[in-house]
């Protein structure tokens, strides 16, 4: 009898709670953003006068939104790097022969739990081009002429933040990994080496296909993440320098903070969300197809 109590429509009071709070702090902002993406609104003035789509039709030609949204899909290429060296480092603390292997998984997944402002402060240090312990290291093996303001060089800046942000991402993506490597049943692994196989082959045709899911799982967080990557750039170059690092979360903030034009500084958030979204269920579809 008591567990029919709960089997009616009351079970469903159990979310209102978590409900209530997701509507006034993700719906709500969500749709009071849309709302004020066709205002020409300037965060200050009590009248909000409608443009209707002309911010989005602004976007569509903005040079500046263009290079940003460029920054970030080349950050997004960067982030499979830290998803290959991940895979590679699980699938050789797998192995039984690896003495302390749990040491060495804590080591290398401690980046990962670091704030990203500490990050950010952390990589600011080591790149500094005067004491700096890269350029420092460079000078020390002879290669000076490697050495420079890397980020304050319109080239090597964004490269070099993308860099600071791998260095919290691979630990991560070797324990996602490692939990895929537990699932692979170990007699495919028994049968491929009796039929000859070597151990990279193995790797190409078991393990691979076996972490599909993992791949999958990790693409669609590298690919959020990085669309919606801000405290990293802002404490590190501030996008700059002049627009070389500049994400669409920087541009945004300036557009909304700096500028005063929060109606155009909507539209782009707006946009942003719309981008995440469709991605996200693109992914998702493929991997259940799959």
């Amino acid at each position: 009898m008591g567990f029919g109590l709960w089997s009616g429509p009351t079970h469903y009071l159990f979310i209102v709670p978590a409900l209530a709070i997701y509507a006034a702090f993700v719906l709500y902002p969500l749709v009071q953003t849309l709302g004020i993406s066709f205002t020409d609104w300037d965060g200050l003035s009590s009248t909000r006068d409608g443009v209707g789509v002309e911010n989005y039709r602004k976007a569509l030609t903005d040079g500046r939104l263009r290079s940003a949204l460029w920054n970030n899909l080349t950050w997004v290429v960067g982030s499979w790097l830290p998803q290959a060296f991940g895979l590679g480092l699980a699938a050789l603390l797998s192995a039984n022969w690896i003495a302390g292997r749990t040491a060495f998984r804590t080591i290398f997944f401690l980046p990962a739990t670091l704030s990203l402002v500490v990050v950010g402060v952390m990589w600011n240090a080591i790149y500094n081009p005067l004491w700096g312990g890269l350029n420092t290291a460079l000078e020390a093996v002879g290669l000076d002429s490697l050495t420079r303001a890397w980020l304050g060089d319109q080239t090597w800046a964004l490269p070099s933040v993308i860099n600071a942000a791998n260095w919290t991402y691979f630990g991560f993506a070797m324990v996602i990994f490692l939990a895929g490597l537990q699932s692979i049943d170990q007699s495919l692994y028994e049968a491929a080496a009796l039929d000859g196989a070597g151990s990279w082959r193995q790797f190409l045709h078991i393990t691979v296909p076996g972490l599909r899911n993992q791949i999958n799982l990790l693409l669609v967080i590298s690919f959020i993440n990085t669309l919606r990557q801000f405290d990293l750039v802002f404490i590190m170059t501030g996008g700059g320098p002049g627009n070389a690092s500049e994400l669409i979360g920087i541009y945004i903030y300036d557009l909304i903070q700096l500028r005063r034009q929060v109606g155009y500084g909507s539209a782009v958030a707006v946009l942003l969300t719309i981008s995440v979204l469709i991605t996200s269920v693109i992914f998702l579809k493929v991997r259940e197809e799959n």
